[in-house]
């Protein structure tokens, strides 16, 4: 049998590193790095200050158009016609208006939903002619 040899390996002696002295390139966050990072806050919080005020602008534009304050008002008109063609129809019967606005209000059942905070129907007993009390978009 052929003998083996043994391997014997050396063993390095272990360098202790001795730790570097810094640069003056290396001593932490120079001016030069703080100064990038307030730029860059800066352009984000005037990208957002912008965005923002935008923002609060649009709500303020939607909140002055009132959007559905013009399909309020129209409701409230075709309630109106409602009320009107059931005056036209107490006139082909009876031939007469109704004397008083609680005896139109009597024939209207149910009574008529105004969907203008506040708005209502005048009537004139003379001429028959109903008119809603607000009829206009700005105070709808």
């Amino acid at each position: 049998m052929r003998q083996m040899r043994s391997r014997t390996f050396r063993r390095l002696p272990i360098r202790h590193e001795v730790p570097r002295r810094r640069g003056s390139a290396e001593r932490g966050i120079g001016l030069v790095e703080i100064a990038i990072v307030l730029v860059v806050l800066a352009i984000v919080g005037a990208v957002l200050y912008t965005y923002l005020a935008s923002t609060s602008k649009t709500l303020e534009t939607l909140r002055e158009e009132k959007p559905l304050s013009g399909a309020r008002l129209v409701a409230d008109r075709a309630t109106l016609a409602a009320v009107r063609s059931t005056l036209q129809v107490y006139y082909g019967l009876n031939g007469a208006w109704p004397p008083t606005k609680e005896a139109v209000m009597a024939l209207l059942n149910p009574p008529p939903n105004f969907q203008c905070g506040g708005n209502d129907f005048s009537y004139d007993p003379a001429t028959g002619q109903v008119s809603l009390v607000v009829d206009d978009l700005a105070r709808c």
